[in-house]
């Protein structure tokens, strides 16, 4: 597969509420030791509205970048939280860049991810380094347009969003050895030295989720 077209993109998204949700405990504990152990219950919220949205009004336009966008408003407006505002920016901004799109390629996908994580420092006020979601979010995108300059025409999804997901993963494991800028996390001080950040970790999951199916329909 070399382009995710309207329809995957609904199954994609109900695979990824439910690998995501399936997380919160280990996002909860993540999180509680940086700050009040809120994300996991966060995520099921949002990612609970999204499956609601996804089984009673998908919408019939098959229009990716109001699918993504719409994605992002729900999730925000069921997760009130600060976690809840940020990955719902990420869905909407990147959805703003698949605009008019029925299907995109893995080109396409790596510009939305741009554009959110653009927003993301915009809105955040964050910066690579900060220990933020950001640290998993941007090696993912440097691995996955390494990978598509390496590749002859389309590549294909599933090997790119793998490369994605194991950067992701690795940027969130990278994040025990930073302190904490940003947020309630940053209250911690040097005592955040040595933990995860949750935000990361939440990356690395749901990118794995997308590269998961992706490899399965293959």
């Amino acid at each position: 597969m070399s382009h995710l077209t309207f329809t995957e993109s609904l199954t994609l998204l109900s695979r990824l509420a439910d690998d995501t949700i399936a997380a919160k405990d280990e996002l909860t504990t993540l999180d509680a030791a940086l700050g009040d152990g809120d994300l996991g219950r966060t995520v099921e919220r949002g990612f609970r509205a999204i499956q609601n949205m996804l089984q009673d009004d998908p919408g019939a336009e098959p229009d990716l970048g109001k699918l993504f966008f719409r994605t992002g408003k729900v999730f925000s407006e069921a997760a009130a939280s600060s976690f809840g505002a940020l990955l719902g920016t990420a869905f909407m901004k990147g959805g703003m860049a698949l605009k008019g799109k029925s299907e995109a390629s893995a080109a396409d996908l790596i510009a939305a991810m741009q554009a959110a994580l653009t927003a993301l420092m915009e809105r955040g006020k964050a910066n690579i380094g900060d220990k933020t979601m950001l640290d998993a979010l941007h090696p993912a995108i440097e691995a996955m347009s390494a990978y598509t300059a390496e590749q002859q025409g389309d590549p294909a999804l599933a090997p790119c969003f793998r490369a994605g997901a194991e950067a992701a993963q690795a940027g969130a494991v990278r994040t025990q050895s930073m302190q904490s800028q940003i947020g309630r996390a940053s209250w911690q001080g040097a005592r955040s030295i040595g933990q995860m950040d949750p935000g990361a970790r939440a990356v690395a999951i749901m990118l794995d989720s997308v590269a998961r199916y992706l490899e399965q329909e293959s």
